[in-house]
């Protein structure tokens, strides 16, 4: 028969804290040996064929994301878009914005001449 290990025992050779080890019990990840009478607090022992078949389930077979090789991009990564002068494209816009106030305010003007009878300017 084999010895039976203690929960702070197991979790240290699993490299988790008990409480999680405890977790993993509880949902049945991990058989565990309840030990004595108690209701409230179980006292749980754990047999190292059970540890070691949870380790086994646990391993993974995929390489570490850090040196996995990707595949190679399916784009260029390059940009065909030119460069882009925002300040001219600014400076563009109040000019075009000055021009259509100085129209609109020579064809209020020429409208009030008008209604005067005299010739626009």
């Amino acid at each position: 028969m084999n010895h039976l290990i203690s929960t702070p025992a197991a979790a240290k050779i699993l490299g988790i804290s008990p409480t999680t080890l405890r977790e993993h019990a509880v949902r049945g990840d991990i058989p565990c040996i309840p030990i004595g009478h108690g209701e409230v607090r179980k006292r749980r022992m754990f047999d190292p064929a059970d540890i070691q078949d949870f380790i086994n389930r646990r391993r993974e077979r995929e390489a570490c994301p850090s040196i996995k090789t990707s595949a190679a991009p399916t784009t260029n990564t390059t940009s065909s878009v030119g460069v882009y002068d925002f300040m001219a494209r600014r400076a563009a816009l109040r000019a075009e914005k000055q021009s259509d106030l100085k129209q609109s305010g020579r064809n209020k003007l020429s409208r009030r001449l008008q209604r005067k009878g005299a010739a626009p300017p």
